[in-house]
């Protein structure tokens, strides 16, 4: 019997999961959800993962199944996700064996069809739609993508749900009528004439309360309540709180640990952090430093994010534009009571800067290749690439990657190339860390780092260090000892990390930028991935106090008074201020 997945480990996963055993068509394989404990077990099956686990999966034969949510516009965002990192995956319909479906309509792959559901003659079910328990559509009717019918809903001939449309419990709803897409009609509704597209509607008969986006909750604004707070770092109970907000996020990103962004070399100033929750569940978090400026005896302050890939991480999953515009509208005005004068932000590579309301400015190129079937990925490194790789094998060089557990051995034969390499190249202080630094961020992010090294006659000679995020990895910090370059380690170590990284199911790796856009370090970097869309690194610039931020400017440049806020704020050094002289 063909073996299928579960996406989603909730309620009605539990629903579809007796409907599908008791079809008796496949065998469940185990849930996928983002948010439960991996090897929690729902109704006797495992939690697998993650969606990104689900190309692994694959590989092994299991290449189908079915979505699990039972809100419309999270299914569909849900099935967008699955879509990006499984474009082959399979979505089956289920229809409950106590269902009845007449053979003269058309269900759509994805779809439900729960115990004692009815589907009339000439009916039309789209695709990932969901017909509950005991719900009755008529004939002739159509029920567009993505739309659903709770338990006990009736409906007459003729009728059309439009996309996205959830028809509330016990709804009655007469013959010949339309209900527009996006819409919510609520439980115990008699709908007795057509309802227009993005509203809530509810009654006998039923008219519209009010309007309702796409992609808002059921229960409308009551359900939609966003808060937004600030907390400081400086405690065990403090650290403690911003783990437990991460966790609750649901993205093990190793660049918002306190590991990670508690080492950018402004240890003397306040680590904070914004959050946005909906309902008491966080959807955005923002770890931020916020400084004194000592000009002003302490009276103001900015704000600067941790050096690497920072801003708001998301929910993506329940986060939409609108929340961040609202989040960057309580941000200014917490900056404004503070009395910040401005704020330099590092945001990601994941487009998390939607709806910033300062100066966005592309910063940097980097360089970010997927990882594809070994032979593709051969013929598309330029040859230089391939030569030296030729070159490294006839010197039998070696690579070995450690993931969890690394050990302290070899932490320290990856600081010592490493810090001989700073050392030669006259690094700025910013990239010099202590070996306790390494120990402590791998120990407490086990998951999110590898080492690769290369080795010569059992030598240790050239390293990288390298972070993980779902399916990406990121090249962080490393080097190469100089009495060894003859035998080209460097490119050596990356094609055998993308080697390690198809057989581990990785997707993308990400070799960053130059010190500038074209230099000679991107195009190096770039000669792996010549044919791979390049990502741009952003930062943002804001400048909220404009008085008090050209006071400062002229305090410390002694500049005129002729120069404006916006033309300093998008070229050159920011704050103006902070310039070292």
């Amino acid at each position: 019997m063909e073996k299928v997945l579960i996406i989603g480990a909730s309620g009605h996963g539990k629903v579809i999961a007796e409907a599908i055993e008791l079809e008796d068509k496949y065998e469940i394989y185990g849930f996928i959800d983002s948010y439960k404990p991996k090897g929690q077990k729902i109704m006797g099956y495992d939690i697998l993962g993650s969606e990104n686990i689900i190309p692994a999966l694959m590989k092994k034969g299991i290449t189908k199944g079915i979505i699990s949510i039972g809100d419309n516009w999270i299914r569909y965002k849900l099935y967008k996700k699955v879509l990006e990192v499984a474009p082959d995956f399979e979505f089956i319909t289920v229809i409950h064996p106590s269902a009845i479906v007449s053979e003269k309509t058309n269900i759509g792959r994805g779809t439900v069809i729960l115990a004692s559901g009815t589907v009339n003659a000439d009916a039309v079910v789209g695709e990932f739609c969901i017909i509950n328990t005991n719900a009755n559509f008529g004939h002739d009717g159509i029920m567009e993508d993505f739309s659903s019918l709770a338990p006990g809903v009736t409906t007459g001939g003729t009728v059309i749900i439009g996309e996205f449309t959830a028809i509330s419990i016990a709804v009655t709803i007469l013959q010949n009528t339309t209900i527009g897409a996006h819409t919510v009609i609520g439980a115990g509704a008699v709908v007795t004439k057509d309802i227009r597209r993005n509203v809530v509607a509810y009654g006998i008969p039923a008219k519209k309360v009010r309007e309702r986006e796409n992609g808002d909750g059921y229960l409308g604004k009551s359900t939609q309540k966003l808060t937004f707070s600030c907390y400081t770092i400086d405690s065990e109970k403090a650290l403690k709180k911003y783990k437990k907000i991460l966790n609750s996020v649901g993205n093990e990103n190793p660049f918002y640990t306190l590991e990670y962004i508690g080492i950018t070399g402004m240890r003397e100033h306040r680590l904070s952090y914004f959050v946005l929750e909906r309902n008491s569940r966080p959807i955005v978090v923002m770890p931020f430093y916020l400084r004194d400026i000592k000009e002003t005896d302490g009276k103001y302050k900015d704000v600067v994010s941790p050096y690497g890939y920072g801003g708001p991480l998301l929910d993506i999953e329940h986060v939409e534009c609108k929340d961040l515009e609202y989040f960057w509208r309580e941000v200014d005005a917490w900056y404004k009571k503070e009395n910040i004068v401005s704020e330099f932000i590092r945001f990601s590579l994941n487009n998390n800067h939607c709806r910033y309301n300062g100066e966005l400015i592309p910063t940097l190129t980097n360089v970010k290749g997927e990882i594809v079937d070994e032979e593709t990925q051969w013929s598309q490194f330029k040859a230089k690439v391939r030569n030296n790789y030729r070159k490294a094998t006839q010197q039998s060089l070696t690579l070995k990657v450690y993931s969890n557990p690394i050990s302290p051995a070899i932490i320290k034969d990856f600081y010592d190339i490493y810090i001989s390499t700073m050392q030669r190249n006259n690094a700025d202080s910013l990239y010099y860390h202590k070996i306790d630094y390494f120990i402590d961020f791998i120990k407490n992010n086990p998951k999110n780092a590898i080492i690769g090294m290369v080795y010569k006659d059992d030598k240790p000679i050239s390293t990288e260090l390298i972070l993980v995020n779902d399916n990406t990895l990121y090249s962080y910090l490393g080097g190469t000892l100089s009495d060894y370059f003859y035998t080209r380690p460097n490119d050596f170590l990356k094609i055998e990390v993308m080697n390690w990284a198809r057989k581990h199911h990785y997707k993308y790796y990400i070799l960053g930028g130059g010190r500038s856009d074209g230099d000679s370090l991107y195009k190096y970097k770039k000669s792996f991935f010549p044919n791979d869309q390049d990502v741009t690194y952003y930062t943002g610039r804001k400048i909220i106090n404009p008085e008090q931020y050209m006071k400062l400017v002229l305090q410390k440049c002694n500049m005129t008074e002729n120069m404006t806020c916006e033309t300093d704020i998008k070229k050159g050094f920011f704050p103006l201020y902070r310039l070292e002289s």
